[in-house]
């Protein structure tokens, strides 16, 4: 069952999918760090790094066309150097899906079930995420494109509608720069394109490598474009000074939207059921690809065991997180770690395979 295969069309699915939901995560951060008119300037030169970095990437992915960025490292570095990435991403992967499912329990808990317990909540998402991912990946893929087409898409346009009224003052001019700002802010921006961290796995289950390179630079592009207009219609809706404030930006906006013939009283409640659909293919995404990450770690045969093997370990930590309103002020050094781990570690692979390549060749 965990050796499906998936289309290079599913896979940008999932990529975007994850991109969309840590850029929602970290929209707030973005938007405390630097000022409306330059703030999508750090988003547009983050992806241009991760733009260009792809090219290396990719040729050491078409290489070893079935294998994962552990496996590679299996094939590069000593047995050491290949554990300590494996646990990196076993643990990077546990902490973003912790951090994203009690970001996800508090909107439940806020919007829809008040009286209920945060901690019931949480087991009842992971109870439910753990069967769905235990299906495999094509189930997943095939949840992550529905999801784009009937719940992100959609939940884009109502959030568009609701800025008619909007001020884009917000984000013009851009001269001068805040060259500081910017350069301060990248690393969190670059975070937020996460599918980047995913398709060094994903792409060991695309059916169709050659077309999956092309797949790979067109999702930074569509990540891109969706993240700035993400960051805009924020901005032009409640200006810098009250963005700042926010702690969820869209369903904030979903508050306030007045659209003409709209036929749902309460559009609030409409955009959390969207973001339900999203947050928890998101959710199901990340535990596969952990439980991924734990088998090429460990080099077991398991067929998904390690899904459930997650359960106590997420719960636990997501738990014990507080919300991420609390912890703002506190993880600006830790992203810029978690960001330049993130691009460095498939970087170095990659430059180490082709240095490994001309020792060979001379």
């Amino acid at each position: 069952m965990f050796d499906q295969d998936i289309t290079p069309y599913q896979n940008i699915s999932i990529l975007i999918l994850v991109s969309f939901v840590f850029q929602s995560i970290l929209m707030p951060l973005l938007l405390s760090e630097i000022d409306g008119p330059v703030g999508w300037i750090s988003i547009i030169a983050a992806a241009f790094i991760l733009y260009l970095s792809l090219k290396p990437i990719n040729k050491v992915m078409t290489k070893y066309n079935e294998d994962t960025i552990i496996s590679i490292s299996n094939r590069i570095f000593p047995k050491f150097i290949s554990k300590v990435i494996g646990i990196y991403y076993i643990l990077m992967f546990l902490t973003a899906n912790s951090i994203l499912m009690k970001d996800f329990a508090e909107q439940i808990k806020l919007m829809m079930l008040y009286k209920t317990q945060i901690s019931t909540i949480i087991i009842a998402i992971l109870l439910t995420a753990s069967y769905a991912t235990k299906k495999g990946i094509q189930s997943i893929a095939n949840v992550a494109s529905l999801a784009i087409l009937i719940a992100l898409i959609p939940y884009l346009f109502i959030i568009i509608f609701s800025t008619y009224y909007a001020d884009y003052s917000n984000i013009f001019p851009i001269l001068p720069v805040d060259v500081q700002g910017v350069v301060k802010s990248v690393p969190g921006a670059m975070l937020g394109f996460f599918g980047f961290s995913v398709l060094i796995f994903s792409n060991s289950r695309v059916s169709v490598k050659e077309k999956n390179l092309m797949i790979n630079k067109r999702y930074i592009i569509i990540s891109m474009i969706l993240y700035i207009a993400c960051y805009m219609l924020v901005v032009v809706k409640f200006g810098m000074k009250e963005a700042v404030n926010l702690v969820w930006p869209f369903i904030s906006i979903m508050k306030f939207v007045n659209i003409p013939g709209f036929f749902f009283e309460n559009t609030e409640i409409v955009g959390l059921c969207f973001q339900i659909i999203v947050t928890f293919s998101c959710i199901c995404i990340l535990a596969y690809f952990t439980n991924l990450a734990m088998q090429e770690t460990f080099k077991t045969r398991e067929n998904g065991y390690f899904i459930y093997i997650q359960i106590p370990i997420l719960y636990i930590m997501a738990a014990a997180l507080p919300g991420m309103y609390m912890m703002f002020p506190y993880i600006q050094w830790p992203l810029i770690v978690l960001s330049a781990l993130n691009f460095l570690i498939p970087l170095i692979v990659a430059l180490a395979d082709r240095k490994k390549e001309k020792a060979k060749s001379n």
